[in-house]
């Protein structure tokens, strides 16, 4: 499971690995963006109702996505380190931490519809 997670998104250094490495993120990003995208094109202004356990589900597979890039990152450079339950607790908590400014702009600084008149 290293090998596929650690090497399979990236390669060595010449110049059509770089390339090639490139390619990967900038398709990795666009694919991310058309996910993110789809249910704000799906709805079109409608308002989403969602339950506190889909949203907590939300960003637990988040996390478990970042998670994963880091460790990615870890296995490329050869140190992977064993990490217990406290490591999680801490980067959970600095993951929802560091969420906050998306959650103030999302719900609290909403624009208000203004009044018909």
């Amino acid at each position: 499971m290293l090998v596929l997670i650690g090497q399979s998104f990236f390669a060595g250094a010449s110049a059509a690995a770089v390339g090639l490495f490139v390619l990967k993120v900038v398709v990795a990003l666009a694919v991310a963006a058309g996910i993110l995208a789809y249910a704000g094109w799906r709805n079109r202004g409608r308002e989403v109702h969602k339950s506190f356990f889909v949203r907590l589900l939300e960003v637990l597979v988040f996390y478990g996505l970042v998670g994963t890039l880091g460790f990615a990152f870890e296995a490329n450079i050869g140190n992977v380190f064993h990490q217990t339950w406290e490591f999680y607790a801490v980067t959970l908590s600095l993951f929802l931490v560091l969420g906050y400014p998306g959650f103030v702009y999302r719900y609290l600084l909403q624009r208000r519809k203004p009044r018909g008149g």
